[in-house]
């Protein structure tokens, strides 16, 4: 009976070094250490983009293999960069995920932005929001407002039934007003004024004026 043997291949060695970014060359990057300059790649796991003048660390291989571990030091005041490459998925299966920031947080994206949960809250002194469509679907939109002030060249509303309740209200139009109604009421508790230069009152039945006293002229 004859026993096979399988050969394996001796792992490379790996040794850890200092070293400092000089520059980069395409998706590699120059480290300058103890013993030259090394190409390196950036290791999945390093995800502070390194920049030229960072102290990182690397991980050198026997087999020729460099990667660039982490940043280890940068100057002071210098930006960072969070990258990956590909989709990026951060998950929480407990707990909650809170982002703070002393000088503010911006969000940018070439395309969507998608914020799904069972509830929203924004809360801020100042808001702003510019958009060139905005369509809005819902089941019950309430707003308690101190003051509201809305300029548009043109306002269409169709509604099935509108009820307002106000103290005082005041219109002023310019030009003319139309309105068209299959039954229009007017009630006022004490005094109902029309002034104009010329008032038309036309009906193709009926006109009826009742009141204790008619004044005409």
């Amino acid at each position: 009976m004859r026993s096979l043997a399988r050969k394996q291949e001796p792992r490379a060695l790996v040794t850890q070094e200092f070293g400092t970014v000089v520059r980069a060359d395409g998706a590699a990057l120059i480290v300058e250490t103890d013993a030259g300059e090394l190409r390196a790649k950036r290791a999945k796991g390093c995800l502070l983009e390194p920049e030229a003048g960072d102290l990182v660390l690397i991980a050198v291989a026997t087999d020729g293999r460099c990667y660039v571990l982490s940043v280890l030091e940068r100057e002071d005041g210098a930006p960072g960069s969070i990258v990956a490459d590909g989709d990026l998925n951060i998950k929480l299966p407990a707990g909650r995920l809170g982002v703070a920031a002393q000088d503010g947080i911006g969000l940018v994206s070439a395309k969507e932005v998608a914020v799904v949960s069972a509830g929203l809250s924004v809360n801020a002194v100042d808001g702003n929001v510019a958009l060139q469509r905005l369509s809005f679907v819902g089941t019950l939109l309430r707003a308690e407002i101190s003051k509201a002030k809305v300029l548009a060249g043109s306002l269409d509303s169709v509604l099935e039934r509108l009820s307002q309740r106000v103290k005082r209200s005041y219109r002023t139009i310019e030009e003319s007003e139309h309105v068209r109604a299959e039954r229009l009421d007017y009630v006022a508790k004490k005094t109902m004024s029309l002034r104009g230069e010329n008032t038309l009152v036309t009906a193709q039945e009926l006109v009826k004026i009742d009141g204790e006293q008619i004044h005409l002229g």
